[in-house]
């Protein structure tokens, strides 16, 4: 009879592990107390609770990624600099807040080098399922471009074709990109600017890996040659000046917050300008969990715009400092002098895929799940190009 519950247990956890990362991108939610509750992070609670109890009757074995039990080290680091900076409450919500999203990590990891293709098969699916949703959502609400009315469901179009065309490659399977006939004009349509750049740089970067040598080599000297002539032809003086900052200096000083409140980029940039100012007076441990809007408040009149900084490298060493940012790419340094997920090529070429992608996205995006998802992607790679090994 426990046998027979055990297996129905199993299958439920594999069910909603395949389910949980996708539903990340999506934007059910519920606000109670200040504290935003996610569909998935209840999904994340339930799977862990599963998977707590089949640990304990001997049923599963914890498997991660090589490196990845350094982000313990992580952990510590925020609860202790947490409780030393903003008190015990905020050091423990904050520590629960991680060790949520990083043990679900982990949870779905153990299920997915556990049966790799029926895995892979449904979490494609699930993810397929959300960006046809948020696609009918927005259409019935009259939107036929600019898919970003349900937060963070916005970025499922690009990461899905990433994942698509990752596995399209890694298993040299072209029936992986028949969903993009469909979803690459989706993704256009999105107008979601990191998404489409993003995606568009792993695509590229993998269709160059796949040319044979001549080509490459043809392409890689067709780019030198352009370089070289606009080097020594084309008046290159603007570079002394160039900038990927839209405003001056003078009108980040001089805010014009009304303007502010409209324009998306002259926001942003007073985000970026303000956010380095409090990294740099709080550079070694930051100015602790949750802490970010308080600080930013000071620089703004109108307290609405006192936002993260979207970017989740800058967010992170505001809040945790040069420290806090160094433990948590700390598994990466391990993952890749270990080797283990990148014997091959095609493991490597995916890996670095990914982490172009996690890059480009972070520096764009917010602080919380979806993106803690991303920025670990490329270390669980596993997840859709599943090795037992890994």
């Amino acid at each position: 009879m426990f046998s027979i519950k055990v297996k129905n247990l199993e299958y439920v956890l594999f069910m909603i592990t395949a389910m949980v990362i996708p539903l990340y991108f999506t934007d059910f939610r519920l606000k109670t107390g200040g504290v935003i509750i996610r569909l998935s992070d209840i999904l994340a609670l339930f799977s862990i609770s599963i998977f707590l109890l089949l640990l304990l009757k001997n049923k599963v074995a914890i498997k991660y990624p090589a490196g990845f039990n350094y982000i313990c080290i992580f952990v510590i680091y925020c609860f202790f600099n947490a409780l030393a900076q903003v008190g015990l409450t905020k050091a423990i919500t904050a520590t629960v807040q991680w060790m949520l999203i990083l043990f679900t990590l982990v949870v779905v990891y153990t299920n997915a080098v556990k049966n790799p293709v029926k895995f892979k098969a449904f979490f494609i699916k699930t993810l397929l399922v959300i960006c046809f949703v948020t696609l009918l959502y927005h259409l019935m609400h009259g939107h036929l471009t600019r898919y970003k009315l349900l937060g963070d469901a916005k970025y499922a179009f690009a990461l899905t074709g990433v994942i698509l065309v990752s596995c399209a490659y890694y298993f040299d399977d072209k029936s992986y990109l028949k969903p993009l006939i469909f979803l690459y004009p989706v993704i256009l349509l999105s107008l979601e600017r990191k998404g489409i750049l993003a995606f568009h740089m792993v695509a590229f970067f993998y269709i160059f890996i796949s040319l044979k040598p001549l080509l490459k080599f043809v392409m890689l000297a067709l780019c030198s040659l352009t370089l070289l002539l606009l080097a020594l032809f084309y008046d290159l003086s603007f570079l002394n000046t160039f900038t990927f900052f839209e405003y001056s200096e003078l009108e980040m000083l001089y805010l014009d917050e009304e303007q502010a409140l409209w324009i998306s980029n002259l926001h942003r940039q007073s985000l970026l300008t303000n956010g380095w100012d409090i990294f740099t007076t709080h550079i070694t441990f930051g100015v602790g969990p949750k802490m970010l809007p308080e600080y930013m408040d000071d620089y703004y009149i109108n307290q609405e715009l006192g936002l993260y900084t979207h970017n989740v490298f800058l967010d992170t060493l505001i809040e945790q400092g040069i420290v806090g940012l160094f433990l948590l790419i700390l598994p990466y340094f391990v993952y890749v002098m270990h080797g283990a997920g990148l014997k091959k090529q095609k493991d490597r070429v995916v890996f670095f895929a990914l982490c172009l992608y996690s890059i480009f996205m972070l520096l764009f995006m917010s602080g919380g799940a979806p993106s803690m998802v991303i920025f670990y992607l490329p270390i669980f790679k596993g997840f859709i190009v599943n090795k037992a090994s890994d």
